[in-house]
């Protein structure tokens, strides 16, 4: 079958933005990713959108999708399209470069604002120790999740907390703090703990739990918030 795929469209330095509809043909097991190509190939190679991997690791392709953030690659196109005109747009709380091409720093601006690398002496050797010694099956298990992050940004893109005040870091950001929050290595902790209780910080979250919907990845932002959440709420009793 022909889908029908509503399209932003929106040229380099312009505010303003149109749509466009394109029909593709759509078999079985064709991905959205696909169906980008074939527009750009076959029907209008102006056309700009991110991709990189398409195996589902990179996150380059992350685009909204019914108004749900998702990536192009990993989305199969002939279901949406069965079910009418597929409405794709560039991510959201992100300014747009062109087409479906989301501007990326400010989420980086966030994501390099909590530091998240390891902080110690470089003269500090580590200690023999598992994973095990230092922290419970439940962080463990968030810790695993967190590095599986992809950094596409979706959690970034439908945060209503992040729309609402874009001071807040976002979902991604809190991740990125939770992976080194608990970590016995690290000797910034002071500095995790006054990141994670700024008001544009970890407790800033509403907890709306989009970020845990759309994550690609099923690292579960909303999780490792929580944690921290909790050990700041004990550390003030």
């Amino acid at each position: 079958m022909k889908g029908k795929y509503d399209i932003h469209r929106q040229r380099p330095g312009e505010k303003k933005s149109y749509r466009q509809v394109f029909e593709v043909e759509t078999p079985p097991g064709l991905t959205l990713l696909e169906i980008f190509h074939a527009i750009q190939t076959e029907i209008d190679p102006s056309f700009a959108y991110r991709y990189s991997c398409r195996g589902a690791i990179c996150g380059s392709c992350a685009v909204r999708i019914n108004g749900v953030a998702a990536l192009a690659c990993k989305t199969q196109a002939l279901p949406l399209a069965e079910k009418g005109v597929v409405v794709v747009d560039p991510l959201a709380n992100l300014p747009t470069v062109k087409d479906l091409v989301a501007d990326f720093r400010l989420f980086w601006q966030a994501y390099e604002k909590v530091r998240p690398y390891l902080e110690r002496p470089h003269e500090q050797h580590d200690d023999h120790f598992t994973w095990h010694d230092k922290l419970d099956d439940k962080h463990i298990d968030e810790l695993g999740r967190a590095v599986d992050c992809i950094k596409c940004a979706a959690c970034f893109s439908d945060c209503p907390k992040r729309a609402q005040d874009p001071k807040y870091v976002a979902p991604q950001a809190c991740v990125q703090l939770y992976k080194f929050y608990f970590d016995p290595r690290d000797n910034a902790h002071d500095f995790r703990v006054e990141t994670a209780g700024a008001p544009d910080g970890v407790v800033a979250c509403d907890s709306y739990g989009n970020c845990v919907k759309v994550c690609p990845k099923d690292v579960r932002p909303l999780r490792a918030i929580n944690f921290i959440k909790r050990d700041l709420q004990n550390r003030s009793k």
